[in-house]
């Protein structure tokens, strides 16, 4: 399965913790978990009517905004393909950001995942390019 999620890839952010006395809680911060609710939405309408099982490869294209600072000359470099994003969000928090969200929905557990494979990308259209078959 292949599709296309029309926003811009964000990385898993860390978790955060709180303490009371002796005792202490880990959360996700709201940020993170609208980053979540957001790509959940969108890829909604791919969802499989039953979680995959067994082994799974993932494939992730991230498809990075161009800075407006960058210029001309490297900008028609990034579109080209030529010149990649080696910025945040580094490309294993792309992958964790996005294997969590699916965990459950598209896949019963993310030890499936046997393959994964992430690229980041400039694009004019910022999206993510996700493809996941049975290994």
């Amino acid at each position: 399965m292949k599709f296309v999620i029309p926003i811009e890839p964000v990385g898993q952010m860390r978790a955060r913790h709180t303490s009371a006395g002796k005792f202490s809680r880990t959360y996700k911060s709201k940020q993170q978990q609208t980053a979540e609710n957001r790509l959940l939405a969108f890829a909604a309408q791919h969802c499989p009517d039953e979680p995959m099982d067994g082994p799974l490869e993932v494939r992730i294209d991230a498809y990075m905004p161009i800075p407006a600072s960058m210029t001309k000359p490297k900008r028609v470099q990034a579109m080209s393909g030529e010149l990649r994003p080696t910025k945040k969000p580094d490309a294993d928090n792309i992958a964790k950001h996005l294997l969590d969200c699916f965990n459950g929905v598209f896949w019963t557990d993310d030890k499936n995942i046997v393959g994964l494979m992430v690229r980041k990308f400039y694009s004019d259209s910022p999206r993510w390019e996700v493809e996941i078959r049975q290994a």
